[in-house]
């Protein structure tokens, strides 16, 4: 099919188009859904108390005002000291990314087993963190963030509020996609964080995308502009909400039974990589209950922005006067990737459409004052690092090995 597209430019040209209008149509129904009532219930604590658990929720407020809800799976034996585990989610997810698959196969799960005290957060902006101190979700300016907040004011408060609360000097820190992005940005605009991390596990650590194959995405990059006026027209400041809408939709879409499943399929592999490992597809519907959890517009964009540079750097405001008033310069500064010291292991799919062995080790040449170790996962695309049977043996392991394996700041080993 693809042979003989390329011998009709026009056609393929026509497919482009097709496949951008289609992207750009389900991008905005899914984001009107935020004019429906949003999903109030807390489907994070309700997995976790399934698999018979404690689950308790923890209000952070950040320096600029956003209140964030922390989920916590509280260790089995409140005398171990080991440092807790902090678990970042990645672009349009949540919390519920580390505790969907199950006791057996879920990350957040799995360390509790092992008798760590879990902590899942959740950015600004999603389901659970959709609060401020003066501003409610509804108004534009609300929304006025991208993930360089999450990183430089987000992640900070929950660590402060972690070591605060477990009397720990350090955490161990693991991370998803977005996820890690926003640790590199916390590192290297606030360095003397990483005195604060035992330890960091990054799966598909996003810094660098110059290299990304992604079509959706590639397609979406390249009309942004087209999307930001549509965007404009609409009033829409939210995108990809959590919507009973929305999960009404991927149940009816996406589960086991229904006829268009396989189509459902098809999109995510071709929006996050193609896996040798097939998704158990009674889990698919279960992940549209909770993904996607809501992003900014600014998110997407500053996005969008590192796969057309080519560079790991801040928000442009798309204004010579705005980008001097915010850096100085007239073009967005990129991030100092030589302020990160903490020991990192780092997770890379060979089928990740999103972040490409290319884009990694991009990513760890610039890691100049870094300890790490690159792993690469043959036949893993970008969410089997979540919900593939083959993570708990092939990546979890490794994580709980590696924290046991760390000095801590105390010079106690675990």
């Amino acid at each position: 099919m693809v042979a003989s597209l390329k011998r009709f430019p026009l056609m393929q040209t026509r497919m482009r188009k097709l496949l951008a209008t289609l992207l750009l149509t389900l991008a905005c129904a899914l984001s009107v859904g935020a004019l429906n009532t949003a999903v109030s219930k807390d489907l994070v604590c309700r997995i976790i108390t399934t698999n018979q658990y404690v689950c308790e929720r923890h209000l952070v407020r950040t320096a600029d005002g956003y209140e964030l809800t922390l989920h916590r799976i509280p260790p089995k034996n409140n005398t171990q000291q080991y440092p807790p585990f902090i678990l970042m989610h990645g672009l349009i997810g949540s919390a519920a990314d580390f505790v969907l698959p199950g006791r057996k196969r879920s990350l957040g799960c799995i360390l509790h087993e092992q008798g760590y005290d879990v902590w899942l957060a959740n950015a600004r902006g999603t389901t659970y963190s959709k609060r401020h101190a003066h501003m409610d979700s509804s108004n534009s300016s609300f929304w006025n963030f991208s993930w360089h907040e999450i990183g430089y004011y987000d992640l900070p408060a929950i660590v402060d509020y972690v070591r605060t609360t477990t009397g720990q000097q350090q955490v161990h820190f693991v991370a998803h996609s977005q996820g890690s992005t926003v640790f590199f940005v916390l590192l290297s605009e606030r360095p003397e964080y990483n005195e604060k991390f035992a330890s960091a596990s990054l799966l598909a650590p996003v810094a660098f995308l110059a290299n990304i194959r992604s079509p959706p995405f590639k397609i979406m990059t390249a009309k942004l502009e087209e999307i930001e006026v549509l965007l404009n027209h609409l009033g829409l400041y939210e995108l990809f909400p959590s919507t009973a809408l929305n999960q009404l939709g991927g149940h009816l879409l996406c589960s086991q039974d229904a006829p268009t499943q396989n189509l459902c399929l098809l999109f995510t592999f071709l929006t996050v990589g193609f896996s040798d490992y097939q998704m158990d597809r009674s889990l698919f519907p279960r992940i549209l209950e909770t993904t996607p959890a809501g992003i900014s517009r600014n998110q997407f964009k500053h996005f969008g922005q590192l796969i057309r540079t080519g560079k790991f750097q801040k928000y442009d405001y798309q204004s010579k006067d705005e980008n001097l008033r915010q850096y100085k310069r007239q073009t967005p500064p990129e991030y100092n990737l030589r302020n990160v010291r903490v020991p990192l292991h780092l997770f890379v799919g060979s089928r990740d459409l999103l972040l490409t062995k290319e884009d990694a080790i991009r990513l760890t040449k610039e890691l100049k004052n870094a300890k790490y170790a690159l792993h690469e996962l043959r036949g893993f695309n970008h969410i089997d690092l979540l919900y593939s049977s083959l993570a708990p043996r092939l990546i979890y392991k490794q994580i709980i090995n590696n924290a046991r394996n760390v000095t801590l700041k105390n010079g106690s080993r675990l």
